[in-house]
């Protein structure tokens, strides 16, 4: 049976479409190739335009932190041989943005029309942690002061609970007293707590929370195991973001769907950052070896099912254009939400490669503000 898309057009018609698209994005798109992280950039002339116009734009993966868990982050991680990667010279301008509010992130928001930020700590403090002693009171401190901040300044934020996963039942406490208390969005976890991941049985309770309160829980990047880091022996250059984590969070993502979560919790959300962490460009793969494979666990549906379902993707980072029209061909638009990953992607550059990206009006309005609207009961 041939499939129509919303406005009529067929799936075939819309994929070549796609690819054409893909062929006259200018080649260079410069802010895809732009500043390294943590360097300023200046939009192009055309971004400014479009920035001032009267589209609504949400950004949904922005960080926050005070010194004071920038410092203990630093400690818990000090010596740990897969987190040796990081030039202090590329973070050094980055951090300073986490703390401040008033000096850099609001006129950055004002200059490029972002209307909302919805924000997440940028440490995987608490995943770090082991005790339940330490890891529960620094999440409710966190959440407490993630709130301070969205009330401090009135319609221009909103946020995801920090959780202390160390502790699940705890964690799931936690998730219902920031949704229902704090007016919370829902939840990020960076990745594995000390290598223990989100299809595990006792993290079950996280997930029941979650989708009894109708919240999304986004998976942020964590750093592999010192076993899994052997590969990239030698070659600092491919550990971090370059491709460590994206491979640490693929896999971490795909354990949870093919663990049946989503099952059991048929209207979970899970979100994942930096465009699907390579996922929506890799449905048939997917299928194809999962039907080669012993199975230890029988699912409902094939594994990209899943994922178009299930899981929703963000822009988060300095992604080109013709990544953007590849997931769009492969989950659609409303699967898609914006987000910078601010302050370690250039806000201006990052504007840059979604406003090149051709797509019609109502499929930016759709990944600008319509999704997150949505998904986070903006």
């Amino acid at each position: 049976m041939k499939t129509k898309a919303k406005d009529g057009m067929g799936r075939r018609e819309f994929l070549g479409k796609a690819a054409f698209a893909a062929l006259t994005v200018p080649a260079a798109l410069h802010a895809g190739s732009g500043p390294a992280r943590g360097e300023e950039a200046t939009a192009p002339a055309t971004v400014q335009k479009k920035s001032a116009g009267p589209m609504k734009k949400i950004a949904i993966e922005e960080h926050w932190a005070t010194k004071e868990l920038s410092e203990l982050s630093a400690k818990t991680s000090k010596g740990q041989k897969n987190a040796e990667w990081r030039d202090p010279k590329a973070f050094s301008v980055s951090f300073p943005k986490l703390w401040d509010f008033e000096k850099m992130r609001l006129p950055m928001m004002d200059d490029l029309g972002i209307t909302v930020q919805v924000l997440s700590i940028s440490h995987n403090v608490l995943q770090q942690l082991t005790d339940a002693e330490t890891s529960i009171p620094l999440a409710r401190r966190i959440n407490n002061t993630e709130a301070e901040f969205i009330r401090s300044y009135p319609g221009r934020f909103a946020g995801f609970a920090s959780l202390p996963t160390a502790a699940p039942e705890e964690a799931a406490k936690e998730l219902e007293r920031a949704v229902t208390k704090l007016e919370f969005k829902g939840a990020m976890i960076n990745g594995h707590s000390n290598w223990h991941y989100l299809d595990e049985p006792q993290y079950r309770v996280i997930w029941e929370r979650a989708a009894a309160l109708g919240v999304p829980i986004y998976l942020h990047p964590n750093e592999p195991s010192a076993e899994s880091a052997k590969i990239y022996d030698g070659y600092t250059e491919l550990m971090g973001p370059t491709w460590a984590w994206g491979v640490e969070t693929a896999t971490h993502a795909l354990r949870i769907i093919v663990s049946g979560i989503f099952d059991e919790f048929p209207t979970s959300t899970l979100i994942l950052g930096h465009m699907g962490e390579s996922l929506p460009y890799l449905l048939g793969r997917l299928d194809e070896g999962y039907a080669m494979c012993l199975k230890g666990k029988k699912l409902k549906k094939p594994v990209s099912e899943y994922i178009r379902e299930n899981v929703m993707i963000t822009t988060s980072g300095l992604y080109r254009p013709e990544a953007l029209l590849c997931a769009m061909a492969a989950l659609g638009a409303d699967r898609i939400l914006y987000a910078v990953d601010y302050p370690f992607a250039d806000p201006a550059a990052s504007m840059a490669a979604f406003e090149k990206t051709p797509m019609s009006d109502a499929d930016r309005e759709k990944i600008f503000h319509g999704n997150a609207e949505r998904v986070l009961k903006l």
